[in-house]
């Protein structure tokens, strides 16, 4: 298969010349939705220990983000890990399947998400920030849902025209990022706790400040959004 998109080099930075890595926004997406630990509370029991042992031999083990995951959250997030981990490592046949797996785990924990995206003829980032949720406190789990979003219209080939949503997005990214590195560094609960409350106290006002969708944009409702925790 070709190995090139989103879940391989990242998403490009706006002002070009670089990618983000969205690895540790797409585990915390899917850990968290409900329909996606349903899938793979199905998956067989060998594979799921396979995908296990490759998440534990995985680059990805920043503590404060396992930290933010419950228990079961946690298990789902590194069964995706080993998925991608084969995804981006191993031979045709594996990565296919792994393929195949995350798709349908992303298919199926974001259904409101892909009707949108079939039905409107042009697709703005605002209007995928507001889909995303304002009414939700957690700006992780809100990015998260973009990316899920930006996933599916690449496979679909659906242009996301950029406008000032982009810029919100883009400043939740750098600021995971900055979570995620800060994070290696103070490995207790407290100092996590703290960590990831000094980036909420700061971060959600400003972007519920800024936050203005335009007429027309979409909105999910709250039967829609029960499928996140």
């Amino acid at each position: 298969m070709l190995k090139k998109g989103i879940l391989f080099q990242g998403l490009p930075k706006k002002e070009g010349g670089d990618y983000r890595d969205i690895t540790y926004l797409f585990l915390y997406g899917l850990s968290r939705n409900v329909l996606c630990r349903a899938k793979i509370r199905d998956m067989k029991r060998e594979w799921r220990e396979y995908l296990l042992e490759k998440a534990d031999r995985s680059a990805y083990q920043a503590p404060v983000f396992w930290k933010m995951l419950k228990k079961e959250e946690k298990k789902c997030a590194r069964i995706v890990l080993g998925l991608l981990e084969d995804l981006r490592n191993c031979e045709d046949v594996r990565a296919e399947k792994s393929w195949v797996c995350l798709r349908y785990l992303i298919r199926s924990g974001y259904r409101a998400e892909e009707e949108y995206l079939r039905e409107k003829k042009e697709i703005f980032f605002s209007s995928l920030w507001e889909l995303a949720g304002e009414e939700k406190g957690d700006i992780l789990l809100r990015s998260s849902r973009i990316c899920m979003c930006l996933l599916m219209a690449e496979e679909d080939h659906r242009e996301i025209k950029a406008d000032k949503g982009i810029f919100l997005f883009e400043e939740g990214i750098k600021k995971t990022e900055e979570l995620w590195k800060n994070g290696e560094k103070t490995t207790t609960d407290s100092s996590f706790r703290d960590e990831k409350a000094e980036f909420l106290r700061v971060w959600i006002p400003f972007f519920f400040c800024l936050n203005k969708a335009p007429a027309g944009s979409a909105r999910i409702g709250k039967k829609q959004t029960k499928v996140l925790t």
